[in-house]
């Protein structure tokens, strides 16, 4: 069985921007606000920029394999 399906509220212009610019004011939920801080962090910035750096390095030479680190690689026996 099917959940019926929910028309959405009617809105007009006026309270769709209300709406929006109350959301856009709102503080993130408390779940999300860690997720929020991670984002908005210096070091997380800094670091994502190195990532994405190194995978354009990566992706514009030949394309080879990088290797795994020995450290995460399991035991040979």
């Amino acid at each position: 069985m099917s959940a019926p399906k929910m028309s959405p509220p009617s809105m007009n212009p006026e309270e769709l921007i209300a709406w929006f610019a109350a959301k856009a004011s709102a503080p993130p939920p408390e779940t999300s606000q860690a997720l929020a801080r991670h984002l908005q962090c210096k070091e997380s910035i800094a670091l994502a920029r190195l990532v994405t750096e190194a995978i354009d390095r990566y992706t514009t030479n030949s394309s080879q394999l990088l290797p795994a680190p020995t450290e995460i690689l399991p035991p040979l026996a």
